[in-house]
């Protein structure tokens, strides 16, 4: 039985969507059609119900599924195995990241990395979506949050470093509304909030050096984005006070194109607080290519991130 046929089966199943396994693998949908069409008739059993609408699995799909889904993966594991003797990591890692994260800590070691194992490529996808690794093929993925951010045991998280956040505004800013001494005075000022899984919308938490923690709800909600590099924009622009990772803001606070509103205090926007972390789905075999890069994001972030230094 051709194990083409049976990928294209195993992604049709998680998609349910044939265009959208074509537009994977990048073939048209009526290859993806006639490898299912011709799997069907070489079992003699329908797998999938069609619509003009929809393609849910019949009951033997189902069936089939089950029992194929980890076959296959013992198959791949068994040529990775071989392929991956006595030679280097190759093929295509697809690395997920946070847009800003990427550019701060990511993007600047992967030249390194690419002269080290020269028979790689990549596919970097930037978003601030949590993608799922299993269905979406993910290879490693970067996410910046608190602990624990899944509780998915098919996927192996590292800690990478902690995320320090500094509340900080333009000088622009603080000219024309004054600046908050008191963490409760914060309620009085337009705030820039970052709206992702994980962290308060509109909620700061404040811990001063004696360890007194402080919790502040942001009533003046001027802007909300998932996107970090959005508000680190809006907030040198003038707009209002916002809550940023240093390793974002650190040059803009050196420069003073940004002020550190609260330097004496920790800040976070969620219960705990939110790290960095290398993820990558958990198998029997971890091919080489995900071993590499894991191993080289961690021997750059033993010392803190990259920005840091």
């Amino acid at each position: 039985m051709d194990t083409k046929k049976i990928e294209i089966f195993i992604d049709l199943m998680n998609k349910r969507s044939i265009t959208a396994v074509a537009d994977e693998r990048d073939v048209n949908a009526a290859t993806i059609s006639r490898a299912i069409k011709s799997l069907e008739e070489e079992l003699n059993i329908q797998l999938f119900h069609r619509t003009t609408r929809r393609i849910e699995p019949t009951e033997a799909g189902f069936i089939f599924y089950e029992n194929m889904e980890p076959l296959l993966h013992e198959i791949q594991h068994a040529e990775q195995l071989v392929s991956e003797m006595n030679r280097h990591p190759r093929g295509l890692l697809r690395i997920a990241c946070p847009v800003s994260f990427a550019q701060h800590n990511i993007t600047p070691l992967l030249a390194e990395f690419s002269k080290r194992y020269p028979d790689l490529q990549y596919e970097l996808i930037l978003t601030d979506t949590a993608l799922d690794l299993v269905s979406e093929h993910i290879d490693v993925a970067i996410r910046v949050g608190p602990m624990p951010l899944h509780t998915n045991k098919s996927i192996i998280s590292h800690k990478l470093c902690d995320m320090v956040t500094r509340v900080c505004a333009s000088p622009e800013f603080v000219r024309e509304h004054g600046r908050p001494s008191l963490p409760e005075e914060m309620e009085n000022y337009p705030c820039l909030l970052l709206n992702l899984t994980g962290f308060y919308r509109n909620r700061w938490v404040f811990t001063n050096k004696e360890g007194i923690m402080t919790e502040v709800s942001l009533t003046k909600e001027l802007l909300r984005t998932s996107n970090a590099m959005a508000l680190k924009q809006c907030a040198m622009q003038g707009m209002g006070i916002t809550l940023l990772a240093l390793w974002m803001v650190g040059q803009e606070l050196k420069k003073g194109t940004l002020v550190d509103l609260f330097p004496e205090h920790t800040i976070t926007s969620s219960n705990e607080e939110a790290s960095a972390w290398i993820m990558y789905p958990a198998r029997s075999y971890i091919p080489q290519k995900i071993r590499a890069f894991v191993q080289y994001i961690q021997e750059c972030f033993a010392n803190g991130s990259p920005w840091e230094r």
